[in-house]
């Protein structure tokens, strides 16, 4: 611990690429097996933002709400600041693949005050949006990116969380296709959103739970892409026969879940939590990631905790709800498994 706090003292010194980088071999909660590197604990992120004047955007959790909030259900998404993502200066420019075709496409053009040229500059000039957020993984990786676009670039902001939300939306259309915009407009607000009838936003207040689940994300060490899957499922909607399974059985249950988690209400929560879990395996196979399906009836027979899709699906994390923290590492076994909302963050 004296390592870290040699670290965070000389920060101003030697720059916050360096501290990052020093970071990241001194953490002591490190899981050196864990193939996902970096993970900070908000405590540490606050003290280098302080020192160095560095804004940091967080990775989001769709806690509830993934695929439906585009069909107008609600959704909570909740800030991840075990992850984050920052603009650094790199003394040795070199482009990052995926920031200069975006500088130059329409998504970014489109957006009222934002500087696309000044931000190709910036790229030119060994500018990059350093993050430790997993790509393909549920968190929200893209969706950073286009909070620390807006909030760099942008010189007329608006402060309307549903003005926010549809800037976000197109932003984030760049790499999905289509996006609800829930996931930058998070990371950029750094607070818990409820979402309700896809535009009306507001930040979440849930009551005190008596015991409050523990949340955990489960490794299935399987990276996806989100546009095929969100098709997909826009698709399927269209279908009569789903569209009508999904009103009669899924929705209800869903939105009593999300009541239940706002209210502290457990019995109802882990009630409706266990039909919804069990709608996603049968209904949304493709987003079931491969080889899961075993572990996932598994967690439907217990009373324990149940599973339900992280973010897209397909692969990445798939989110979990426990009991307690013994009853969550005795099901994932062998899988990675990390528990976002500890401080610091931890890992199974």
């Amino acid at each position: 611990m004296r390592e870290n706090f040699l670290v965070l003292k000389n920060a101003a010194k030697i720059g916050i690429v360096q501290v990052i980088l020093a970071m990241k071999t001194t953490l002591p909660w490190q899981n050196s097996t864990n193939r996902h590197t970096g993970y900070f604990c908000m405590l540490q992120i606050r003290i280098i933002s302080h020192i160095c004047g560095m804004r940091t955007y967080p990775a989001k959790l769709l806690m509830f709400g993934e695929h439906v909030l585009l069909l107008g259900a609600s959704a909570l998404a909740v800030p991840v600041p075990a992850f984050v993502g920052a603009w650094q200066q790199r003394k040795h420019p070199h482009v990052q693949s995926n920031l200069l075709p975006f500088a130059n496409s329409e998504a970014l053009a489109s957006v009222k005050t934002l500087d696309t040229r000044q931000f190709q500059q910036d790229i030119a000039q060994g500018w990059v949006f350093d993050s430790n957020i997993p790509s393909g993984y549920g968190l929200g990786s893209s969706g950073a990116l286009c909070a620390g676009i807006y909030d760099r670039y942008v010189h007329e902001k608006t402060t309307d969380p549903g003005a926010l939300k549809a800037i976000f939306s197109q932003m984030e259309g760049y790499f999905h296709g289509a996006s609800s915009g829930i996931d930058p407009l998070t990371s950029y607000l750094h607070a818990p959103l409820l979402i309700q009838h896809k535009t009306e936003v507001s930040v979440a207040q849930p009551n005190t739970w008596a015991t409050e689940p523990v949340v955990f994300l489960l490794d299935t060490c399987q990276p996806r892409q989100t546009g095929p899957l969100v098709n997909w499922f826009l698709e399927q909607s269209l279908n009569e026969a789903f569209s009508k399974t999904l009103s009669e059985q899924f929705l209800p249950a869903h939105e009593s879940m999300v009541r239940a988690w706002l209210a502290a209400d457990e019995q109802g929560f882990w009630l409706h939590l266990r039909t919804v879990s069990q709608f996603q395996l049968k209904h949304f196979t493709p987003m079931i990631p491969s080889g899961m399906n075993s572990l996932w009836e598994k967690s439907i027979s217990e009373q324990n905790v149940h599973l339900k899709i992280c973010g897209a699906g397909g692969g990445g994390f798939m989110l979990g709800f426990a009991r307690d923290y013994q009853a969550a590492k005795a099901f994932a076994g062998t899988h990675p498994i990390v528990f976002p909302f500890e401080q610091p963050a931890s890992h199974g």
